[in-house]
């Protein structure tokens, strides 16, 4: 996470809800808290946020964070240059697995054990449908070691979606599964 990003969080916490303390402003902008001695620093130096005593009480617990409307006006560019970024990044992803997928229908794939996330096969199927791709993705596993009970003749090819950890000659030694038929997706 980039420190604008640890802004955002500690700002957008700071709009949800009464806050009277670092420490439990770190746990809910799930940040450290160092980081969050930090940011506030910066943020009560800037006006962006200020500390308010809503009891008559020299104990700290008196005290609460409140955004004020420059804190609110910083929140809301830091959301929309966040939300931006995101969308570049996820319209780059798309594009890098759009691209993948092509190059195994032009290698002659067609039926595809997944190994991998339910949401990474779903996203996946949906650009498939889009793309107009002849490619089926099938048989999802969590993990390479499921593939043991997949028939290989069921598929051309198993994608796994994170294989860094072993090498496809190991995953063919343990699976059966011929080398050539396991691609990594990364």
């Amino acid at each position: 996470m980039d420190s604008s990003q640890k802004t955002f969080e500690v700002l957008d916490t700071l709009d949800r809800q009464p806050i009277s303390n670092q420490r439990q402003l770190a746990r809910h902008a799930g940040i450290s808290l160092g980081q969050v001695n930090y940011i506030l620093k910066s943020l009560l130096e800037k006006g962006f946020v200020k500390v308010e005593n809503f009891r008559k009480s020299p104990n700290k617990s008196g005290y609460i964070y409140l955004l004020t409307p420059k804190g609110i006006h910083a929140k809301s560019r830091l959301a929309a240059s966040f939300i931006t970024s995101k969308l570049v990044e996820y319209e780059n992803l798309r594009s890098r697995l759009a691209e993948k997928l092509q190059a195994l229908e032009e290698k002659g794939h067609r039926m595809i054990a997944f190994v991998g996330p339910q949401v990474v096969k779903d996203f996946a199927d949906a650009l498939i449908r889009e793309r107009g791709l002849n490619l089926t993705l099938q048989n999802r596993c969590m993990t390479w070691r499921d593939l043991k009970s997949v028939d290989a003749s069921c598929f051309d090819i198993a994608l796994l979606f994170d294989g860094s950890s072993e090498s496809t000659a190991k995953i063919s030694e343990a699976t059966g599964i011929p080398r050539e038929k396991i691609v990594l997706l990364w």
